[in-house]
């Protein structure tokens, strides 16, 4: 809130009638830092405090390879606490690096606290928040190269920080410059197998591309091609949506529903829909939930979201209605063109998943512009 005042002109009535409005509404934005946060199953719900100092109306999304692998999205976003949360008790710490630490839900894998241990400073998950949110009005991107192709910057316009010395919660109030991550570059055994893997490693598969199997399952209509708010996700005709540009490359899009966005941590998931056949492990078995360090969470009945018990990445969402359907996270794939996967994958350009439920209208609203520009570019 900005106030524009001229005291020369008013009266001293008008001043005195002026404070009282001024101080309650420096009450109001004292009382906006303090907001509840939850998880998808509940299980971190808690009251935190944004940092006083810090414009939580300047969104920062790191695209550095650390914050894609261990989140499952193309990007993280935090926002900085005033001080350490209240209980770390019920969460699982994830030593990413000597000096960054993440803090995610053992239950339902959502991702909550990180802690920048050179400053002290602890960070929340953007997407927790239950409370007021903080309106977006800018965005700043970091460490969009490393991504290759930009990631989801195409789609999100914003300030550029590059060339950033490091991921963004070690940059805040700290010199510090990254390390290279070891072990996070792309790697395939041949051109037809896509590789995709958490950041400890404890996940690791392999997409194929799409062949016959690929038109066996049956599946309504996605939202992201027929909005359930306006029309019927029925699908007759059965036609194969997943299977893009003549059957060579996969659907991948945007989802702001309330369960991906608490489930994940962050304000933006994106999703790979990818038959279970063109799923492979290392060892060139099919994929099966529950192997290595695959944690499943039950989020409604007959849905399911996976996740990586060590580091918390996002991993699948799969149901009982679409058995050999299975939603892959983005950020998991280690493209050698990037991290869009553009090789594999079409995005879906016309709508954000269940965008009219989104918590960051201001955001989305945002993405879904960049998109439908994107599209019309493409």
């Amino acid at each position: 809130m900005t106030l524009q005042l001229s005291w020369s002109d008013c009266s001293t009535v008008n001043q005195t009638r002026l404070l009282p409005s001024l101080l309650a509404d420096s009450q109001a934005m004292q009382e906006d830092k303090v907001t509840p946060i939850s998880c998808l199953c509940g299980g971190v719900a808690q009251e935190i405090e944004l940092k006083q100092s810090t414009d939580h109306s300047a969104l920062n999304f790191c695209h550095c390879t650390a914050c894609r692998t261990v989140t499952g999205m193309l990007c993280s976003t935090y926002y900085l606490l005033q001080a350490k949360p209240e209980s770390l008790d019920s969460l699982q710490e994830y030593q990413e690096a000597d000096c960054i630490s993440r803090y995610f839900c053992k239950t339902c894998g959502a991702h909550v606290f990180a802690h920048s241990k050179h400053t002290g400073q602890f960070f929340v998950a953007a997407g927790l928040l239950a409370g007021r949110l903080p309106p977006t009005k800018s965005i700043r991107h970091w460490r969009a190269a490393e991504t290759r192709d930009g990631g989801l910057t195409p789609f999100l316009s914003g300030q550029p920080e590059e060339p950033a010395p490091a991921c963004w919660l070690r940059t805040v109030s700290s010199n510090q410059a990254s390390q290279p991550e070891a072990g996070l570059e792309p790697s395939s055994r041949n051109p037809d197998e896509l590789l995709a893997r958490c950041h400890c490693g404890g996940v690791e598969f392999y997409i194929t591309r799409p062949d016959s199997s690929s038109t066996k399952p049956t599946s309504p209509w996605s939202d992201l091609l027929a909005p359930y708010h306006s029309q019927s996700s029925s699908n007759p005709q059965d036609k194969k949506w997943w299977l893009q540009e003549e059957n060579t490359k996969y659907l991948a899009g945007t989802c702001a529903c309330p369960s991906c966005r608490l489930a994940s941590g962050f304000p933006i998931q994106p999703w790979a829909f990818i038959p279970l056949s063109n799923l492979y492990n290392k060892d060139k078995v099919p994929l099966a939930f529950g192997a290595g360090t695959m944690r499943q969470y039950k989020s409604s009945p007959g849905v399911y979201r996976d996740f990586c018990s060590r580091c918390g990445a996002s991993l699948f969402w799969h149901d009982d209605e679409r058995p050999l359907l299975i939603d892959v996270s983005v950020g998991l794939l280690r493209a050698e063109e990037g991290s869009r996967a553009s090789g594999w994958l079409k995005w879906a350009t016309q709508r954000v998943s269940f965008a009219e439920m989104a918590a960051d209208k201001a955001l989305i609203k945002h993405l879904q512009n960049g998109l439908k520009e994107f599209g019309d570019r493409a």
